[in-house]
């Protein structure tokens, strides 16, 4: 009886310790105007790819991430944007379908 009493107990723990260890991910669906924006992680400097443009962000906890972007297009104003984004979502393709949209204006260059 003991036995099965520490194997219940040791597939409890591992079940807990797996699901504290789980994924959480947010998205963001970038727009602006005009299109072709170069989208940049001000945390790292890292190019996200080009606007219109939906990322994914990836997390261990279910906490919001503050998010700040550098938005760069020749001809026109840098601008930066920043907001928080929902950590809720267990998988890439519901964070996806939900995603948080950010609507940016350049202004040109005088």
């Amino acid at each position: 009886m003991q036995h099965i009493f520490h194997k219940l107990a040791s597939i409890i723990i591992s079940v807990i310790l797996i699901g504290g260890c789980a994924s959480h991910y947010g998205a963001v669906t970038i727009m602006t105007e005009p299109a072709g924006v170069e989208v940049i992680n001000a945390e790292d400097d890292s190019v996200l790819g080009t606007t219109p443009l939906t990322t994914i962000w990836k997390d261990s906890s279910r906490n919001r991430q503050y998010v700040a972007l550098k938005l760069r297009k020749q001809g026109y104003q840098q601008e930066i944007s920043h907001f928080w984004l929902n950590m809720r979502h267990t998988s890439k393709e519901s964070a996806k379908e939900d995603a948080k949209i950010v609507q940016v204006a350049l202004k040109e260059k005088q």
